[in-house]
């Protein structure tokens, strides 16, 4: 589970990112949740952007693949969801290690 202030700092991070993941029309189909799962390896922050028209409310998709993947919401902003999860990776410079938090 995140803090409000980690979940601050990913927000803030997330500005310079480009969406990596997108959702069409199927929704969140065993692919996607791969490609999610890939991608979370790699960057451990990462945006999903859904296609405006699909079927589901975009809260409850990001919640399905919260749950799916093992990940934290960070956030949802109009149709991109923002979701962290850390790495297992070896050597890696993790995006929450060095923060410090200031009062």
């Amino acid at each position: 589970m995140i803090t409000a202030q980690e979940r601050a700092k990913l927000r803030s991070l997330s500005n310079s990112l480009r969406d990596l993941v997108f959702l069409g029309k199927e929704g969140l189909t065993e692919n996607v949740i791969a490609q999610i799962n890939d991608n979370l390896y790699a960057h451990e922050l990462i945006k999903i952007k859904a296609q405006r028209n699909i079927p589901e409310p975009i809260t409850k998709l990001a919640r399905e693949i919260c749950d799916a993947c093992k990940c934290e919401l960070v956030g949802v902003i109009g149709n991109k969801i923002l979701v962290y999860k850390p790495t297992e990776k070896p050597k890696f410079a993790h995006l929450l290690d060095n923060y410090k938090y200031y009062y």
